[in-house]
């Protein structure tokens, strides 16, 4: 018996699998670079590595349909690939901020404050009093707007990503 061959969002979802463990990297590697720096180099990579992967991924498409798949297939792929790792680093995130580490933002925000007092200009005073008065109201985002805003960026920005790399591979490697 043949097996089923693998629709564009089956293969997606096994690349968002990638995309998402690299945007959790770079997430959480930029989160803890003020404390160990060596993974400000971690953060780097896998963020070079999005692109990297993309490409790799549509290029991978590209040649096992032949190099007949339509643009807009490359890039429904590269949109719904982006959705599925946008969605594993927005639940990772959620997970972080809400049960693991909750006052991690709130601290944020007052050493940030405290850094603005501590330039003493007045654009920088003005902006430590806004933030304190934004923690003090509780106008902090809470973890579901953070996951939530994080899946819109990467969906947007894994869009015009994966829109602009699928149109280099159609032109680098059309079929002769």
């Amino acid at each position: 018996m043949q097996a089923k061959p693998k629709t564009i969002i089956n293969i997606a979802a096994d690349y968002g699998i990638v995309l998402g463990a690299l945007y959790c990297i770079t997430f959480f590697g930029g989160l803890y670079a003020v404390r160990l720096p060596w993974l400000s180099v971690a953060c780097l990579l896998a963020a070079v590595g999005v692109p990297v992967a993309v490409w790799i991924m549509l290029k991978n498409t590209w040649n096992r349909s032949l190099r007949t798949m339509p643009f807009s297939a490359m890039w429904t792929e590269g949109i719904v690939a982006s959705a599925f790792g946008g969605i594993l680093l927005a639940l990772a995130t959620f997970i972080y901020l809400k049960w693991v580490a909750p006052g991690i933002m709130l601290g944020a925000l007052e050493h940030q404050a405290d850094l603005w007092d501590a330039a003493a200009t007045e654009q920088s005073k003005a902006n430590a009093r806004a933030l304190r008065i934004m923690i003090e109201n509780g106008a902090i985002p809470h973890p579901s707007e953070i996951a939530l805003q994080l899946v819109c960026l990467v969906v947007f920005s894994g869009s015009l990503l994966t829109m602009l790399l699928s149109l280099l591979i159609r032109v680098f490697y059309k079929k002769h």
